[in-house]
């Protein structure tokens, strides 16, 4: 595995080279999905510079921010890792969920270096909530390369490859299309 330069300095004639992502935080239930993570990379892969607004819907779709929240409500009692420590509000809202997916988000790392340098409340088009990103600089590199393959490493150490959109590279494949259930065998991951 080379994790050499992710901004492709071999003039793109290189191997395609294999990236993990990973949430270094937690007990607590993790929300961000290897889905959302592709839907970031490739918004990321279009952009021509680190900072962008995005809007929290287009990360978490309607359907799966009300699942999640029903399913912490549900057991925040019940287990210690949908507690979130830091959001003492029960039960929790649509606002508390955007800042545990915000607070996640920011644990991300790139082979143990952090993906963002920072992710604060927006307000998107429309509108709508969001977040204003700003990539750091290997992160941003690494998505806007076609040969790098992303991968998604669990709490559990199980690693996921990311499917990701045709915008980033005509041979990448199809956006994921997995269903995104709740695991009852390991209630921190989604899958």
């Amino acid at each position: 595995m080379d994790r050499g330069d992710p901004g492709g300095s071999d003039g793109g004639k290189g191997a395609e080279r294999e990236l993990r992502l990973k949430i270094h935080d937690r007990e607590e239930f993790l929300i961000v999905t290897p889905r959302m993570l592709s839907t970031l990379i490739v918004r990321i892969h279009g952009l021509s510079g680190r900072e962008f607004t995005m809007a929290v819907r287009d990360l978490m779709p309607g359907e799966l921010e009300a699942y999640l929240e029903k399913v912490i409500n549900t057991n925040r009692h019940a287990a210690p890792c949908f507690q979130y420590k830091r959001i003492p509000q029960d039960p929790i809202t649509r606002r508390e969920l955007h800042r545990i997916c915000r607070d996640q988000l920011k644990e991300l790392e790139m082979d143990r270096k952090a993906c963002f340098r920072s992710i604060v409340p927006a307000v998107a088009a429309g509108g709508e909530a969001g977040y204003s990103i700003v990539c750091g600089e290997v992160f941003f590199r690494a998505c806007k390369d076609a040969k790098v393959k992303f991968f998604y490493v669990g709490p559990d150490g199980e690693r996921e490859a990311l499917v990701l959109g045709q915008a980033c590279a005509g041979k990448r494949g199809k956006t994921a299309t997995k269903t995104e259930n709740w695991d009852s065998q390991n209630p921190r991951y989604m899958v």
